[in-house]
């Protein structure tokens, strides 16, 4: 069985690309991303002591759902550091700015059909 898979496309850069990917090695996978959570600034504004109480639930590896949980949460952190990494360059002017108005057009575009 292959895992979920994610593709991040430029908008502005058809070129640049990035593909995302599970590994097939499922012992090391968890409900518990390392993006999620509450924020820094939440454990800190509470000294620590903040109770989340939308942490997930342990993953079943022992069933395919369970599995198919722990990769989607795999792929979702390397999202988003790909993402939080990206907007730090673009602060800095290392990356081609993306145009919030093209992507609109796009997705009004995509309503429409």
């Amino acid at each position: 069985m292959s895992g979920p898979t994610a593709l991040y496309t430029n908008t502005n850069n058809e070129t640049e690309t990035k593909e995302f990917t599970v590994s097939k090695d499922v012992s090391n996978l968890s409900s518990d991303g390392t993006t999620t959570g509450p924020s820094p600034y939440l454990l800190e504004s509470t000294n620590g002591e903040y109770i989340d109480k939308d942490k997930p639930a342990p993953l079943n590896l022992g069933n395919p759902m369970g599995v198919l949980r722990g990769q989607v949460t795999d792929l979702q952190d390397q999202i988003n550091v790909f993402l939080t990494e990206r907007i730090q360059q673009s602060k800095n002017g290392d990356v081609e700015e993306i145009d919030e108005d093209e992507d609109e057009e796009e997705e009004d575009n995509e309503d429409e059909e």
